[in-house]
């Protein structure tokens, strides 16, 4: 109870009061409401977010239309749900010379150093799935009856690499855990692998009835592969937001030649953690987004090397709460930013990453948009009109005009149903007129702005 009333008293008052909206948050929502609408992702909605994660932020504007606090609440919920399933985990199975929770207070804690890490991200429900095939994993023993738990993890990873499909490479640990805790590895893997295909199998049914299964094959799967980053902020502004979670992590690693380890599973679970940090970097690598968000892969190391960290001063303890209160308060000011004191000395600009509420936004509101540029903040007052959401996906469209296969798909798309303003920020419009009259001869230029109003 402690720890989650410190929990809510870390994130309610930045969550309820000044948290600011991002642009992650702003494309999460607008296709939570697209969905919602009755289209279809990859083939009415050109994205490549992860279907299960689309699935829920539909279910989410179903419940709570264009919602950010329905958003922030169900993320601070399933923060709070992994750091207690992990300590649990870790309590189960005695992996530490002594049991508490302190997992999960180093959980709770990192868990909200940056308002980045407040975001219902792909990346953050795909960690669930896979804490939970970790639970799987670790209860697994040399017993007969263990195909039931295997299934069940490889089936958890399955569901996680629908959110987020970067997280597959949680597959490389399902096999070590296999090596380490079960018996018959080849039997074991063919188990776990069938779970994990489960529900990739249900998916491309779903999308080979609805049409849309080569959309998915390019947007869901082989476009996560390009191993281009998105990068909200800096590199160097993310490891500067990382530099407390790293040092804890690097001075836990440091102290681990001092601890002494009891039973040989404690020796082993520390061998499967340690490929946990591998996969952990490899996700890093694979994942297209280079944010703060990513600092969720870390939590669970956090919480597992951590313990020893303050475990070693058993006999001067006082240096282990001194330790604690400094990281806290660490934690706060970097979360708070106090009188602006923090962010400017660190170089950390959180405005790159957050919807900006200029005039030129209001211009026009409660209507359906078509952005022809990258700028979201267009849509934070107004709605999607059209597939195209991001435009790096747009770009074999708009950026390929002379082409009739790139004219005819973008004719397709918006005959049937066109957006009410279309923002030109390329300068596209003339010759979208001129090559494709039948849509675009129906808008007319509003001002010298940016806008293009339907009057046809």
């Amino acid at each position: 109870m402690v720890l989650v009333l410190l929990f809510l008293l870390l994130r309610l008052p930045l969550l309820f009061f000044g948290l600011p909206t991002t642009l992650s948050e702003l494309h999460h929502v607008l296709v939570g409401e697209r969905l919602h609408q009755g289209y279809t992702l990859y083939q009415s909605l050109y994205d490549t977010i992860g279907p299960l994660s689309g699935a829920v932020y539909g279910l989410l504007d179903m419940v709570a239309p264009k919602s950010y606090l329905a958003h922030r609440l169900l993320a601070m919920a399933l923060i709070a749900y992994q750091a207690f399933l992990l300590n649990f985990i870790f309590n189960r199975n005695q992996v530490h010379p002594f049991k508490s929770f302190v997992p999960a207070l180093l959980y709770l804690l990192f868990g909200s150093i940056f308002f980045e890490l407040d975001i219902l991200s792909p990346l953050l429900l795909g960690h669930t799935f896979v804490l939970l095939a970790v639970y799987s994993l670790t209860v697994i023993s040399k017993e007969a009856t263990n195909a039931g738990r295997l299934f069940e993890a490889g089936f958890m990873l399955g569901l996680a690499a629908l959110c987020y499909l970067p997280l597959v490479w949680f597959l490389v640990l399902g096999f070590f855990a296999i090596i380490y805790f079960a018996s018959n590895a080849f039997r074991s893997t063919l188990l776990m692998l069938t779970g994990f295909v489960f529900p990739f199998t249900v998916v491309l049914t779903y999308f080979l009835y609805q049409n849309a299964l080569v959309p998915f094959l390019e947007q869901g799967l082989s476009w996560s592969w390009q191993f281009t980053f998105d990068f909200g902020l800096p590199i160097k502004q993310v490891l500067m937001v990382a530099a407390l979670p790293l040092s804890i992590l690097v001075l836990s690693f440091l102290s681990l030649p001092l601890i002494n380890l009891g039973p040989n599973y404690q020796a082993r679970f520390l061998q499967f953690m340690f490929i946990w940090a591998i996969v952990v970097v490899l996700v890093l690598i694979s994942g297209h987004d280079g944010s703060a968000k990513g600092l969720i892969l870390l939590l669970p190391l956090l919480a597992y090397f951590g313990l020893f960290l303050f475990g070693f001063w058993e006999k001067r303890f006082w240096v282990a709460e001194i330790l604690f209160l400094v990281v806290a308060a660490g934690v706060v000011a970097m979360r708070y930013n106090p009188l602006g004191v923090v962010y400017h000395p660190l170089g950390i600009d959180p405005e790159l990453v957050q919807v900006r509420d200029a005039p030129q936004y209001r211009q026009v509101q409660g209507e359906r948009l078509l952005v022809l540029g990258p700028d979201l903040n267009y849509y934070q007052h107004n709605s999607l009109g059209s597939p195209y959401l991001r435009w790096d996906l747009a770009q074999p469209y708009f950026g390929r005009l002379n082409y009739y296969e790139a004219l005819f798909t973008i004719l397709q798309d918006l005959r049937k149903a066109p957006p009410t303003y279309i923002v030109d920020q390329k300068n596209l419009m003339p010759e979208l007129q001129y090559k494709l009259p039948l849509v675009f001869q129906r808008y007319e230029k509003v001002d010298d702005g940016p806008f293009y109003r339907l009057v046809k």
